[in-house]
């Protein structure tokens, strides 16, 4: 089997062709998964030439996305699981295993609250546009403004006051 080194792309060097059988067992367990660093390691391709693939050949690119999804489906299945059915944790004394008891994730639940009704559970901050919650170098403006006012009415004072 063929492995594209990773630095390939970084010499200017296209990575090389992928082996069917490699790039089919990344998509399998992509798809299981959903992560690409975990399905890339255990096919034995770089990264790096998994995105070059992805980028250049739409075929791939398809595939690619059929398999995150499904893998994605398949994360979306567990954390429900974990959260509504819950999950059975070994409960020890003094060194041995006396039993086990359900234990449900309630992050878990309260995320799928917000992602599914985000209006009753979500964010109640209103969102700004833009990414960042303020300007800064207008809000220093606006002090610096503040602060001269300040310190002129403080002079105009001290002037009166000696006059």
């Amino acid at each position: 089997m063929t492995r594209p080194t990773t630095n390939a792309a970084a010499r200017g060097r296209m990575p090389a062709a992928l082996v069917p059988r490699a790039a089919a067992h990344f998509f399998r367990l992509l798809a299981a998964s959903g992560s690409v660093s975990w399905a890339a390691k255990r096919s034995g391709l770089s990264r790096t030439a998994l995105y070059y693939h992805k980028k250049t050949n739409p075929a791939f690119a398809r595939r690619w996305a059929d398999a995150s999804e499904l893998g994605v489906a398949r994360v979306r299945d567990e954390v429900f699981r974990r959260a509504v059915v819950g999950i059975k944790r070994p409960v020890f004394q003094r060194g041995q295993m006396v039993g086990k008891v359900k234990v449900y994730d309630n992050r878990l639940l309260w995320s799928l609250l917000k992602a599914h009704e985000r209006e009753t559970y979500g964010d109640k901050r209103p969102q700004r546009e833009g990414g960042a919650p303020f300007d800064l170098a207008r809000r220093l403006d606006a002090a610096d403004e503040r602060i001269a006012k300040y310190e002129a009415e403080l002079r105009a004072a001290a002037r009166q006051k000696n006059s």
